[in-house]
Order: C-alpha cells, then sequence, then structure tokens
C-alpha cells in the first residue's frame, strides 16, 4: 500500500506494527511481525531516516511511529512537487516547439496532429506492433472511447503489456454512454494505478513514441502531438515513470479471484476502496445510494474483524482476499484517448 512512496513491503509492515504499538528495540517488533530481525533492523533505520519513525530515551524509550496523516502526506506532497516540476518542463518545450512553427510528416522528431479523424488513426497506428504500452488517461475521452478501443483489446489478447495511470475523478465520469468497462481491462491483464491528477493524455509505445493530448482542447478540433525522438520524448518517459511510482495501485481484484469468501462485486468494492476512491464516486458508478455503499464497506470491516477503512486495506491483502497485481502491479479502467 505504501510502496508508491517508496517503502517496501517490510518496511510497511514494520511501520503498521508500530502505528499499533511502539516496541522497545528490533526483537520485539520482529516478534510481534514475525519478520527475522536481520530484516526488522534495516527497515526500521530506513523508517528512521524518512521520519516515519523516532527512537525515543527514558521511561518511553524505544521505537514509535510518526502519525501517518502528518508524515505520510508530507511524502506524498514531494513526490507530487516532482511530478509538477516535470509539467512545466514540458509545457515550455511544447511552447518552444509551436514558437519555431515545428511538425510535419511522420518522419520528423515531432508531428503535429488536428482533427479527432487523424488522431484516432495515429492511436491505432502506435498501439499497432507495440510490445508494452503506457499510457496517463483522464477523461473524457474525446477521441477513442473505451468501447470502440479494438485495438487495445488485440494487443492484450496477443500478449502486449499495458500500464495505464488513471486520474480519479475518472472514475466518477463513468455512464452508460461512456463506460469505463473496468472488469473487461483488468480480465484482459491492463495494469491500473490511480493518481490524483493527470496533467496530460499520454500514450507511449515501447518508450520509443509518444502521442501527447493536452487536457483542454477546442469544441470539435482536437490537436496532439507524436514525439519520436529527443529530450522531450525523454521527458514524456520521465513524465509517465514519476506519475506512475507515485499512483496508488490497486490489487487485481476484479479479475478472475481465487475462491473466498467475498463475492465479486465485494472484491471489486475492496478495489475501489483502496484507490482511495470516495463513496459518492463508488455510488456513482455502481448506480446506487451512498449508504448502500457505507453498509457493504461495514460488513467487510466486520468480516475482516478490523476496526477501520485503513486496517481493512491491509487486512484484506493478508487474508488473500486481492490478487497481487501482475507485473508491476495496479489497477482501475481505461477510457482511451
Amino acid at each position: 500500500m505504501l510502496e508508491s512512496l517508496g517503502l517496501d513491503a517490510v518496511q510497511e509492515q514494520v511501520y503498521v506494527c508500530l502505528l499499533r504499538a511502539p516496541a522497545i528495540d528490533a526483537t520485539a517488533v520482529a516478534a510481534r511481525t514475525g519478520i527475522a530481525a536481520e530484516k526488522v533492523i534495516p527497515a526500521l533505520a530506513r523508517l528512521e531516516a524518512e521520519g516515519l519513525v523516532t527512537r525515543r530515551p527514558g521511561r518511553s524509550a524505544g521505537y514509535h511511529a510518526a502519525p501517518p496523516d502528518v508524515t505520510l502526506n508530507l511524502m506524498v506532497l514531494q513526490r507530487l512537487d516532482e511530478v509538477r516540476r516535470v509539467q512545466l518542463a514540458v509545457e515550455r518545450l511544447a511552447a518552444e516547439h509551436r514558437a519555431h512553427g515545428q511538425g510535419g510528416s511522420g518522419a520528423e522528431p515531432v508531428e503535429a496532429l488536428e482533427g479527432a479523424a487523424a488522431i484516432a488513426d495515429r492511436y491505432r497506428q502506435i498501439q499497432r506492433g507495440a510490445k508494452e504500452v503506457s499510457s496517463l488517461v483522464a477523461g473524457p475521452a474525446v477521441v477513442v472511447t473505451a468501447s470502440d478501443n479494438t485495438g487495445q483489446r488485440d494487443a492484450l489478447r496477443a500478449g502486449v503489456r499495458y500500464r495505464a495511470a488513471y486520474e480519479r475523478a475518472t472514475l466518477e465520469l463513468d455512464s452508460a454512454d461512456n463506460p469505463l468497462l473496468l472488469e473487461e481491462w483488468a480480465a484482459l491483464g491492463e495494469e491500473m494505478r490511480v493518481t490524483p491528477e493527470i496533467p496530460l493524455k499520454l500514450v507511449i509505445a515501447d518508450r520509443r513514441i509518444a502521442l501527447a493530448l493536452p487536457r483542454r482542447q477546442a469544441p470539435g478540433a482536437p490537436v496532439g502531438l507524436v514525439v519520436r525522438t529527443g529530450i522531450l520524448l525523454e521527458a514524456l518517459n520521465w513524465l509517465f515513470d514519476r506519475i506512475w511510482a507515485t499512483a496508488l495501485p490497486v490489487p487485481a481484484a476484479l479479475a478472475a479471484a481465487p475462491e473466498g469468501p467475498l463475492s465479486a462485486s465485494d472484491r471489486r468494492l475492496l478495489s475501489l476502496l483502496l484507490t482511495g476512491c470516495t463513496d459518492q464516486a463508488i455510488a456513482s458508478q455502481w448506480g446506487v445510494s451512498m449508504r448502500t455503499v457505507q453498509r457493504r464497506v461495514q460488513r467487510l470491516i466486520a468480516l475482516a474483524g478490523v476496526q477501520s477503512r485503513f486496517q481493512l486495506g491491509w487486512q484484506a491483502a493478508r487474508l488473500g482476499w486481492i490478487e497481487p497485481c501482475a507485473r508491476d502491479a495496479g489497477e482501475v479502467s481505461r477510457d482511451g484517448v
């Protein structure tokens, strides 16, 4: 759950252990977590260096966890600040490109596209023949919807790796007119993560060619850039990597899950909760009331034998209610470009 902040599984488990109660030393932490002391010691050192754990002398001697609402939020803000800095760099490069009037044919390092048909055609070309496709997704779709995205379906069935980071607000745009097709993409193997904000729409094939679209488009005349080489392509790859690293992975709960006490809808609810979706967003997607969502969440909390939503995510993973994500982990939905 905290891997997006740079913590591994052992460090996270040690931190959660100390959140519940302080420990006098590494041996006590090892006994409570079941993790070998030789792994606990470096984990404590890393947590202490990050300010997540403090060591106190005197009567309250031992390791104490720092409040998560302060320290973890600060780490999240630092990661988001890094993403915003590269976003500004990309905007400056794009402005320079426009100022010099570059563009032209498909052989150019940067090609300007105008119109939905031209962008949709190039989007299909970029997917065709790729071994890995990475994308930043923010709604609503302006060129290709999930329902029309046959190129991705075919590529996923052929074994192409798809990674997509979705803006959380995208979940609230789900509708009968523009469905997100959560279960379908998950079953086909797309790896998905969720992030609070996406600066631009982006598709990158094999890290060699990128299609970038601005968030704000003129009505009826969308524009985009195809980038093949140079510093702009490097910056776009870097931008995706940073957003992917800081986005929240969601266990592959929408795909076929192992036998267990949960129904498919329970697993989907867990998946949405772990992305940080609000009760209102979940209710909107399911077409039910907030009270229904809250009642089902409380049922899951009781079933897991915990007291809070934070503990529910941890316990669900421990009990095997949610599957680890394929390859690099993650999940949510897709709406095309």
